[in-house]
């Protein structure tokens, strides 16, 4: 701080009487009190720009605190973000092995379902087919049995007919000469062919 100006006042019975003594000290102790005062002045600004400086260092380290700390949440928050983001990669490939997994099972299974119903279709065809054939069998065997149950009441007919027709002509021992015939081969040969123009007179 600039030092003020130095003022010494001489009377001007001093201007009349010099006495250099008395000057040195009256100019002794005015410099000494304006340097006090100068030196308090300087203290009192030096100790308010201190305080100044002070507290501006002191808001500045409270700032460069305050943004260490947010610094260090923000770490924080980043490295919680990370773990979470690692951790929500681990789910997702846990995840996507499960899908795979259970999209490989079921087209084993689903490959393993058409083999059987392949299976089972063949089997059905196969069981139609013999069914059929069956049917065809039984189809068949009923058609004979129908013939032969035609074929024993024509011949049932013919011979019913034929006993009367011969028990009304002989009598006696032309019965038993009837039932000999009926016995001997010529009389079945005979029989076989009435029945048989008897079964196709029938048919038409």
């Amino acid at each position: 701080m600039p030092i003020p100006y130095l003022q010494v006042s001489l009377d001007k019975e001093t201007t009349r009487k010099p006495d250099l003594t008395s000057a040195l000290k009256e100019i002794r102790v005015q410099y000494e009190t304006l340097s006090s005062r100068n030196q308090q002045t300087s203290e009192e600004w030096y100790k308010t720009k201190f305080a100044s400086f002070t507290e501006t260092a002191f808001r500045n380290n409270d700032a460069v605190r305050q943004v260490k700390e947010e610094l260090g949440e923000y770490r924080r928050q980043l490295q919680a973000r990370n773990i979470e983001i690692e951790m929500l990669k681990s789910t997702n490939e846990s995840l996507e092995r499960q899908i795979q997994e259970i999209e490989d099972q079921h087209h084993s299974e689903l490959s393993h379902l058409q083999e059987t119903v392949n299976q089972l279709e063949g089997a059905l065809g196969a069981t139609r087919s013999e069914m059929a054939r069956h049917l065809k069998e039984y189809q068949d065997l009923l058609n004979v049995k129908m013939a032969l149950d035609i074929e024993i009441a024509a011949y049932r007919k013919l011979l019913e007919g034929e006993e009367t027709r011969l028990g009304t002509v002989s009598s006696g021992t032309g019965g038993s000469t009837y039932l000999t015939y009926l016995s001997s081969p010529v009389s079945k040969i005979s029989k076989k062919t009435l029945f048989h123009n008897t079964y196709h007179h029938q048919e038409e």
